[in-house]
């Protein structure tokens, strides 16, 4: 036993014994086998993780569930494929994010829906982006006004390609100067 000064904090000083012998804990084998326990457990976590991703995916058949929807393609991805055929389309994306709320069923209120709308209109037409840009109130009035004369239950059986070509006709309709595209969303939640 060695014996070891040191000050305390009221300046004074103590001493306090100590083992001589240091204790090599490599050596001990303590340390190897708590690894090998880690690294087993870490591989067991990793086979669960794929497994079940795996199996998720075969019962599904790789698709995604009817409560998720395939994003539609971005605005640079639907302009750069334009210009690849004879029609080329620019976005126009200014309307940012809406929320509307759906029709309720009798003394039920509707449910909230975010949804992120942005239109394909022919490149060269200036004149439609300006009138697109001049009525942009009137276009977010249609969508929330469209959403809200139906329920949450007929806009999920109409599907997600049936209410883009209603608003798209509704728009349309307000237009004087050209003509929309088509309508995709970059959001398009429920909340409850």
């Amino acid at each position: 036993m060695a014996r070891i000064k040191f000050r305390h904090d009221n300046g004074k000083f103590y001493y306090r014994e100590q083992d001589s012998r240091r204790r090599n804990l490599d050596d001990d084998g303590s340390y190897k086998s708590l690894n090998k326990v880690l690294i087993f457990i870490l591989i067991v976590m990793l086979i669960v993780f794929v497994g079940g991703t795996a199996v998720a995916l075969a019962k599904n058949g790789g698709e995604l569930s009817l409560k998720y929807r395939r994003s539609d393609p971005s605005p640079k991805q639907v302009v750069s494929s334009s210009l690849k055929s004879k029609q080329s389309v620019s976005a126009y994306t200014d309307l940012g994010q809406i929320r509307a709320v759906t029709k309720g069923k009798g003394n039920e209120g509707g449910t909230l829906l975010v949804v992120s709308p942005w239109f394909s209109y022919p490149s060269n037409d200036i004149q439609l982006y300006e009138e697109l840009a001049q009525k942009e109130k009137q276009e977010k009035s249609i969508i929330i006004g469209y959403f809200a004369s139906y329920t949450k239950e007929e806009l999920m059986s109409m599907g997600e390609q049936r209410i883009k070509e209603g608003i798209r006709e509704k728009i349309n309709e307000q237009m004087v100067l050209g003509q929309i595209s088509s309508v995709y969303f970059d959001d398009y939640m429920f909340f409850e």
